[in-house]
């Protein structure tokens, strides 16, 4: 035998089972106690005696501690009232103009200055590219100026980030493109070469900027910000790298230099390209590939060189200058290169959000639901991170009342929907931005160019805003995580790879819903089939973990130590109990179970369902003279147990407060008994390929994968834990 296992007394026999595992079985309950209490005496955790769970805990949250359902809601009812009564003018004032929380401590003298510049450095960044993402959202630039400008002076007032940078951004721009282009399509009223298709088109994308607000103002006030906790990371990695290649492909017509028919598939628009190749306008590519290369080219260097952090900033700015410039001294319009041409000078009008009615929001119900997911997690993700950085919290329901507003206003000033930007709110931040200040600023410059410099914009070319939505995008395709994923986490690649060409061959649109039915069906998959463990106690110590992460974890004849680390509900209670049952038919296959322990740290509540299958369990176990135990309950759970009567049956003489009391409660009440048995063979058919052999080899770390049954259920923590202790 191994030092690592150490060696047997007498009155133990040694097994092998048919990974080769050398795993110790108690055959005389008797020693097991002495042995045990010897381990404790010696310097292990003392166990606790056995009795009832903690009156006192109980207590506390029983119904009878509060006097009844009735005294319940008396006491929250004045908590509420008493909440509004102490709440003083500048307490509410900070509740609804998150502003005032940073203003009231804003320091003119030190932070003023930094907020300028950065407010400034974004203003000169958003100018073009809001005009590029206008026309990527099948719009006129002039919406993007004015996207630009009232919602960005709203959410320095009500939004909560002091770097965000809200306005118009790519892939909301390509929703909106797909969302509405479909709605008019499917509407058959309306075709493309329709006089007045423009202005329709314009009128719906300003409802749409309208309603999305409004819907973001009621998930505040609902406080339903954690819905976008249902969409896995890689889930929503691979709809944006895919979305990302498909706004590149939208831009390619400006670069190519010829009309190509838009599709909402990668393939029909390859198709599309190469059928009219013949077109190509060498002039308009070579202006427009200079732009992305001198883009990308000062991306990377802003990034490798932090003294030149502001050419990030002042790239899409240069490039800008420089095409307008072109134009206006050798006239690029006559050589075959289209222009932005006329900009409508001043202030926008006031829209009203076009008489939004009932039949809109029917419409329009598929864009509006898109944009406010993929709106809000692309915003909320950046804010909390900036953050993190700056220490300060982030609140998620003000931050949708906060977007909310920006877009209300957008609706109602000529705008379209507009979230937080990834590489504008990284300049920002880079920049020195402190406040909302920096916003202020920003809209103030957007306001300057529609008041005065609209005509200087007109010389702008398509290809040069092409560029500047290209090389926005190209950050946008998460390789990296792709490679990530396939290095640790097969089942999250499949995942991400489903996002990822569901996006790019059936749209958008089809893209975006099969990315929310995974997550949720992901979600439904963790929760109902949770994490259990079999236990085995540690040598010299009163500790359980789970046999397939500990090697020299010990078991004992006739008591099956179950572990179940999810709250117990009517989605998995089914499985949990199926578990326990094929653990219990497997460990019994040579000697027969008698004591079956639960063990309930992790399960942080029940339902109804869950008290109806460990009843229907008790019942089972006890015409078989099998007891069913429970250790470690919460107090809420033992409420619940309370409350259906459930420790009349199983009695509390069978709830423990810890596995140990148990164990030592189980093996009391066997004492005297000769057990002959032998190893239970875990490494079954069912049984993980991958798992089998990581635990049959004595030289790696047993960190076992998941497999269906339970058994190779992946326990990283423990197996850690197990690796640092020398217990692996």
């Amino acid at each position: 035998m191994s030092g690592s296992i150490g060696s047997l007394s007498s009155a133990e026999s040694l097994d092998l089972d048919d990974s080769g595992v050398k795993r110790r079985f108690v055959t005389k309950h008797r020693e097991n106690l002495d042995r045990i209490q010897q381990d404790c005496a010696n310097g292990a955790p003392t166990r606790h005696s056995v009795h009832d769970p903690s009156k006192r805990e109980l207590d506390e949250y029983s119904a009878s501690a509060y006097g009844g359902p009735e005294h319940w809601f008396e006491k929250h009812k004045q908590t509420v009232l008493n909440a509004c009564k102490k709440r003083s003018c500048e307490d509410w004032a900070e509740s609804i103009f998150p502003m005032y929380e940073w203003l009231k401590q804003y320091n003119w003298k030190t932070t003023l200055l930094a907020d300028v510049i950065a407010g400034l450095t974004v203003g000169i960044m958003i100018i073009p590219q809001s005009m590029s993402y206008a026309k990527l959202a099948g719009l006129p630039v002039e919406f993007g100026l004015y996207s630009s400008l009232v919602p960005v002076y709203a959410y320095a007032v009500f939004g909560t980030s002091r770097q965000l940078a809200v306005g118009p951004v790519a892939l909301i721009s390509l929703l909106l493109n797909t969302g509405l282009t479909l709605v008019l399509e499917n509407d058959g009223k309306t075709p493309e070469n329709t006089p007045n298709y423009e202005e329709i088109y314009g009128n719906l994308a300003i409802q749409t900027s309208f309603l999305v607000g409004i819907c973001y103002i009621l998930m505040g006030v609902f406080r339903l910000g954690f819905v976008t906790i249902l969409l896995s990371h890689a889930v929503v990695s691979g709809f944006t790298s895919a979305a990302a290649i498909i706004i590149g492909m939208t831009q390619l017509k400006y670069l190519f230099g010829y009309s190509i028919p838009s599709d909402k598939s990668l393939h029909k628009m390859l198709v599309n390209i190469f059928r009219d190749i013949g077109q190509f306008n060498y002039k308009t590519f070579l202006l427009g590939s200079s732009c992305v290369a001198f883009l990308l080219g000062m991306k990377t260097l802003a990034k490798k060189y932090p003294k030149f952090k502001y050419a990030r900033a002042l790239a899409p700015l240069i490039v800008t200058v420089f095409t307008i410039v072109l134009q206006a001294t050798i006239d690029l319009e006559a050589r075959g290169i289209p222009i932005v041409g006329n900009i409508p000078k001043g202030l926008p009008r006031f829209t009203g959000g076009i008489a939004v009615d009932i039949d809109s929001v029917g419409q329009l119900a598929v864009v509006i639901l898109s944009i406010v997911i993929v709106g809000f997690m692309e915003s909320i993700a950046i804010a909390k991170q900036l953050a993190g950085k700056h220490n300060y919290e982030i609140d998620s329901s003000k931050e949708l009342v906060g977007l909310g507003v920006a877009n209300m206003c957008g609706g109602l000033f000529g705008g379209y929907p507009l979230t937080g930007s990834f590489s504008r709110s990284a300049v920002n931040n880079e920049a020195g931005a402190k406040s909302g200040v920096s916003g202020i600023v920003t809209a103030t410059l957007v306001m300057i160019v529609v008041l005065f410099l609209t005509p200087v914009f007109e010389l702008l070319s398509f290809p040069t805003l092409a560029s500047i939505v290209i090389s926005g995008v190209v950050s946008l395709v998460d390789y990296e995580e792709a490679i990530y994923l396939w290095k640790v986490h097969k089942f999250d690649f499949g995942v991400w790879m489903v996002a990822f060409l569901g996006t790019l061959f059936l749209g958008v649109e089809l893209g975006l819903g099969l990315a929310v039915c995974l997550s949720l069906l992901l979600v439904i998959f963790e929760s109902a089939y949770p994490h259990t463990a079999i236990l085995g106690r540690l040598p010299g110590t009163t500790q359980y973990r789970n046999i397939k992460n500990y090697r020299q974890a010990e078991l004992y004849d006739g008591i099956l130590v179950v572990r179940v680390d999810a709250p117990i509900y009517f989605a998995n209670a089914q499985n949990i109990r199926d578990k326990v049952r094929k653990y219990e038919q497997r460990a019994g296959k040579n000697k027969k179970i008698q004591y079956i322990i639960i063990e309930f740290s992790a399960v942080a509540h029940v339902d109804t369902s869950a008290l109806h299958v460990l009843h229907e369990m008790h019942k089972t176990y006890h015409k078989r003279n099998i007891r069913l135990c429970i250790t470690n309950p919460n107090a809420k759970v033992m409420q619940r147990l309370q409350q259906s009567g459930l420790t009349d049956e199983i009695t509390l003489d069978q709830i423990f407060v810890s596995t140990h009391d148990a164990l030592i409660h189980c093996l009391n009440e066997m004492d005297g008994d000769e057990v002959s048995r032998h190893p239970t063979d875990y490494n079954d058919k069912d049984q993980d390929d991958e798992t089998s052999e990581l635990v049959s080899s004595p030289d790696v770390p047993p960190v076992t994968s998941s497999s269906d049954d339970g058994f190779g259920d992946n326990d990283d923590v423990e197996a850690g834990v197990a690796k640092a202790t020398g217990f692996a």
